[in-house]
């Protein structure tokens, strides 16, 4: 009897059970001669095996391979051609494997390699819905290779696709670090990267003996400004204010931050008092030229800032809080002095208790690597 059994599976998988392998059954009785099993192999080449059953039950497997050696020693084909199977079938009875079809096909492969050599190339017996199939062993371990080089291939994948999403998570956190130190509004840097970048430039500053000037800037009258024009207003003066003052720097290691409100810091490396103060009154000026009206104010009726200088240098114990502490003075003598200008506090003082705040008048310059 012939049965031949087509997979429930179009691709293999890591998990794929036996029931995803085609097989056949050519099935014969005990009773029946040896010849009929001749007849049927040459008829059929590619038939890996045949099952021997006694009635009903299962009793062994043949091979192809085992048969033709069999019938091919001397006088075999006169002793068994003629003569019952169950003659020929004794002694294949012990060697057969047999499987559940539901059986992994990397568990059966690994049990069938444990066979002897001489049984390694032995089929497989399958059986599926209480019918039994022929498996050829080397079908088995082609698909176990199929298997094999799919599952390499999903782990690459998966390898690849892993590296791309830490990539991109790198990049995510990158951009969300770079987000959480920028000013929402105006898009410069914000206190906290300013207070990171500040302390950095002012460790190098005091290691290396070089100077580091600060200006903390404070648009005036801005309070009024915004109960004047609604707060809408005063949100597009300070994105206009800050864009002006990044416009007046050119050095990379220069900074504009905004500081707080409507104050603004800029970090100023290697650059001494009267460079900072040229840059200060260009961006004074700058402001100015913007032309924001501001009705009321009492500096011409335009938007202004006013601004406070401090600076260390390889004298004193610059302290790092004194020198933001000096600039913050000088900015407060500045708007006592009437706004809309700038005042400094003399080199070294950034050290003392109660520094002293001192105009500068307009015509100084000679900010050290800065075009003014």
């Amino acid at each position: 009897m012939q049965t031949i059994y087509h997979p429930e599976c179009d691709q293999l998988v890591h998990d794929s059970r036996l029931s995803c392998l085609p097989m056949q059954s050519f099935s014969f009785q005990l009773e029946q001669q040896c010849i009929e099993i001749s007849a049927t192999l040459n008829r059929y080449p590619e038939v890996p095996g045949v099952l021997l059953f006694e009635q009903s039950r299962f009793h062994s497997m043949i091979s192809r391979q085992r048969f033709i050696e069999t019938m091919n020693q001397p006088y075999s084909k006169e002793l068994f051609s003629h003569r019952k199977i169950k003659k020929l079938a004794r002694q294949f009875s012990a060697a057969t494997l047999v499987f559940s079809a539901d059986t992994y096909i990397g568990k059966a492969v690994e049990i069938c390699l444990n066979r002897s050599v001489e049984q390694l190339a032995e089929p497989l017996v399958v059986i599926k819905d209480e019918i039994y199939y022929v498996l050829d062993v080397h079908q088995l371990l082609i698909a176990h290779a199929q298997i094999f080089s799919a599952t390499v291939k999903k782990l690459r994948e998966e390898i690849s696709h892993s590296n791309l999403l830490r990539e991109q998570l790198e990049v995510a956190n990158k951009a969300a670090e770079e987000l959480a130190r920028r000013d929402g509004l105006t898009g410069i840097p914000n206190r906290r990267r300013m207070d990171e970048y500040l302390a950095s430039e002012w460790q190098r500053a005091v290691r290396d003996k070089t100077v580091l000037s600060i200006i903390l800037i404070d648009i005036d009258h801005f309070k009024n400004f915004n109960d004047t024009y609604g707060h809408q207003a005063g949100d597009e003066a300070l994105i206009r204010v800050a864009g002006c003052l990044k416009e007046q720097i050119h050095r990379p290691a220069d900074m504009v931050a905004r500081y707080g409100g409507e104050e603004f810091l800029i970090v100023l490396p290697d650059t001494p008092l009267d460079g900072a103060y040229s840059l200060a009154e260009k961006m004074r000026r700058a402001v100015a030229d913007l032309h924001i009206e501001n009705r009321g104010a009492a500096t011409a009726g335009f938007l202004s800032i006013s601004c406070g200088l401090s600076c260390i240098d390889s004298s004193g114990d610059n302290i790092l809080d004194r020198l933001i502490q000096s600039a913050d003075q000088a900015l407060y003598e500045a708007k006592q002095g009437g706004r809309n200008r700038v005042y400094i506090t003399p080199p070294g003082s950034a050290a003392a208790a109660a520094p002293v705040a001192v105009h500068r008048p307009d015509h100084q310059s000679g900010r050290t690597g800065q075009t003014v």
